[in-house]
């Protein structure tokens, strides 16, 4: 039993996509981030997924730090497959998706 109002949720994604998109200071030790780079690639997955009309089956997540930051791109999470990937740009969108419809 639930001692409040949460409960759990029977829908539950084929794929769900966590997008860095997370910016730090550019003289930060770990460097500037993903930042606008996340976020283009967010942009492309969400684009990707509403032309494939796969709302209910992939889900995309924007997120801050994910711990990996590349120098190039972004990092993305891959769930359920527990995958991290890195250095991953706009162009990746139809690959990380795959065939989820």
């Amino acid at each position: 039993m639930y001692a409040c109002a949460v409960r759990p949720h029977s829908l539950r994604p084929r794929l769900h996509l966590f997008v860095c998109a997370h910016t730090r200071s550019p003289d930060d030790p770990l460097g500037p981030g993903c930042g606008s780079r996340g976020a283009a690639v967010y942009a492309r997955l969400k684009s990707e997924v509403a032309r494939r009309n796969l709302y209910a089956s992939v889900w995309v997540t924007q997120t801050h730090c994910l711990g990996v930051c590349p120098r190039e791109g972004c990092t993305v999470a891959v769930y359920p497959k527990g995958e991290l990937w890195r250095e991953v740009t706009e162009d990746d969108a139809s690959t990380l998706i795959g065939d989820s419809s």
